[in-house]
């Protein structure tokens, strides 16, 4: 999506009373058909129920099912209105949160699912990354052990980097699938702190920019493999101290009947 047209976008009316979908996909394909800009204002509900010929009780359930794609947003007050945009990911975290609050999925399968793509994608980016993607990686690195060496927090930024090879990989749909699961694990792990898991994080993701400088595929895997499966130990040893701390913590029942 690049350049913004001078006006709102027209829509032609459908010369019947349509169902909320199918105004949803005639808003979808003049999205991607006119290339609309990030942020591009759309016409007002009114506006659209006038030009599809609707009421806009039907314009209103279409604007939902595109802003649940992640395709449009709603913003309210003086300077709101309906604006196209990219977050895509949204579908994708709504289920993976209802498969965990629902007990279908657990963490454990989170870090299965990074252990699927992040390792393929940093192969994938010693095979073809470019030295302007290897720069990139350089600079997140060098500002968080920066960062850390002021003993100010780096979470982000291990995050960031991991993003940024998801990304680097050249696949749209694993980028969308691998930063999500990132994304919803973190948010569930982010209490769990080491200073020690940190400095090996950060050694680690070195190693990796290495590996991938070198084109060296199999060992950017093993690396990023390595680099998972050491929070995914630590994420378990805090989950199982947490546990036995709430089991200590529960008060003793007194003994009934006979003493002894």
């Amino acid at each position: 999506m690049t350049s913004v047209p001078a006006t709102a976008p027209m829509f032609q009316s459908l010369g019947r009373r349509s169902a909320y979908l199918e105004v949803a996909e005639r808003i979808r394909e003049t999205i991607f058909k006119d290339k609309l800009a990030l942020f591009q204002r759309m016409p007002s509900e009114r506006d659209l129920a006038a030009q599809f010929g609707v009421s806009r009780v039907v314009v209103r359930e279409a604007i939902r099912t595109l802003e649940s794609s992640g395709l449009v947003t709603v913003k309210k007050g003086p300077k709101g209105g309906i604006f196209v945009t990219q977050d895509y990911e949204r579908p994708i975290v709504d289920t993976i949160t209802n498969l965990l609050a629902g007990g279908e999925a657990t963490l454990d399968n989170l870090f299965e699912m990074r252990l699927l793509i992040e390792p393929y994608a940093a192969a994938r980016l010693a095979e073809s990354g470019s030295a302007a993607d290897f720069a990139l990686l350089e600079a997140r690195i060098t500002a968080a052990e920066r960062d850390h060496g002021a003993d100010r927090s780096v979470r982000h930024a291990y995050i960031d980097f991991h993003r940024q090879v998801i990304r680097l990989a050249g696949n749209p749909l694993l980028a969308i699938v691998g930063e999500t699961v990132l994304l919803v694990l973190y948010d569930r792990v982010k209490a769990v702190v080491s200073a020690e898991t940190t400095e090996v994080g950060l050694i680690m993701h070195r190693q990796l920019l290495n590996a991938c400088r070198n084109r060296q595929p199999a060992e950017a895997r093993q690396i990023m493999a390595q680099d998972i499966e050491i929070l995914s130990r630590r994420f378990a040893e805090f989950s199982a101290g947490l546990h036995e701390g709430r089991k200590s913590a529960r008060p003793k029942r007194k003994a009934t009947g006979a003493a002894p």
